[in-house]
């Protein structure tokens, strides 16, 4: 029981959890051993659970098209919430004895997804500045709302694509992403990649800083904008690409070739590259706070959004879902 690691960033990215632990039946993608271990596990159909666990993490692996370590490990703390990736695994806050509808089953199924991904996008994929971390000081990056938002965008896709939801729930994410940003006042006085270069003072959520009416989410925007850039890149390929296409053109060209992280301009050149045309006008989504036009890109893919006024009291909340157009064309059905 003697471990080594070739670097500080390395003996730092393993985490140690001891105690009175439990292993759930592991499963293998492509050869490669997935265990989940952890504590106060509570009680729960496992099987199942590693079951369903398995299907949403294939599709994670199908993405990318490369698995790049040995074994991987959820590592369970405990009940709470909250999760941080690592190279080979993450540790998340997890209680089985709280699945008790499949809205939970959905939502740890999501969280699980997202964090899985992370080992891609952001440990792997990941912005320049991400390595090697500079510890005094932090590392500080306008990139987050690709690392974050975007994984939020493609563990809905896992899901979906693994069936554990239906498409309506799978549009039902997006709108609450859409909900979320669109009744945010920060939304005109603070861009994605300022959410993402100020989470130090405003927090991941733009709820921490000075004035929280003055920031944005990147968990909210993120995703919305990764679901633009995915619909404009089918459109203009006839659904011959997409943003999976560009994920797995920054995980061989970065990290497999160049062994580096990407800058901002890289990002968009690859999704202008798989795209074949100029983003220039869903880049603008990210550098500035222009209103997002919708129903331009959900159109592409024969759909709407929506919407719908909440009264409580003496608030008013715009409600916004996502539903399919009438007479969809072939094209659009294809999106």
């Amino acid at each position: 029981n003697v471990f080594s690691a070739p670097d500080f960033d390395i003996l730092y990215d393993c985490p140690i959890l001891v105690g009175d632990l439990k292993e759930l039946p592991p499963f293998t993608i492509r050869g490669v051993p997935h265990r989940y271990i952890g504590y106060k596990m509570g009680n729960f159909d496992e099987q199942l659970f590693m079951n369903t666990l398995q299907k949403a993490i294939e599709q994670g692996v199908n993405i990318i098209d490369d698995i790049p370590f040995k074994e991987y490990t959820f590592i369970g703390i405990g009940p709470g919430r909250g999760g941080i990736e690592h190279l080979n695994n993450t540790t998340v806050s997890f209680s089985g004895s709280e699945l008790k509808t499949q809205a939970d089953i959905n939502r740890i199924m999501n969280f699980l997804s997202h964090e899985y991904f992370h080992h891609y996008n952001v440990k792997r994929i990941r912005p320049v500045e991400l390595g090697p971390f500079d510890y005094d000081k932090g590392s500080r990056t306008t990139q987050l709302w690709i690392s974050e938002g975007i994984s939020v965008y493609f563990e809905y896709l896992m899901v979906k694509r693994a069936k554990i939801v239906d498409q309506q729930m799978s549009f039902n994410n997006l709108a609450n992403n859409i909900t979320a940003h669109e009744n945010n006042p920060g939304k005109v006085h603070q861009s994605l990649i300022q959410s993402s270069y100020n989470t130090w003072s405003d927090g991941p959520f733009g709820t921490s800083g000075i004035d929280k009416n003055k920031a944005i989410s990147y968990y909210d925007k993120g995703p919305v904008v990764g679901m633009i850039i995915d619909l404009a890149i089918r459109q203009a390929s006839q659904n011959k690409k997409s943003l999976d296409d560009v994920m797995r053109f920054m995980y061989r060209e970065y990290y497999q070739k160049h062994k580096r992280g990407f800058t901002d301009a890289e990002f968009q050149s690859a999704c202008e590259q798989i795209a074949g045309k100029s983003l220039a006008a869903e880049f603008d989504y990210v550098y500035t706070t222009q209103p997002i036009n919708y129903n331009q890109y959900l159109g592409y893919a024969g759909l709407e959004l929506v919407s719908s006024v909440e009264e409580r009291g003496n608030t008013k909340k715009t409600l916004y879902r996502i539903q399919a157009i009438p007479n969809i064309t072939p094209a659009q059905s294809a999106i």
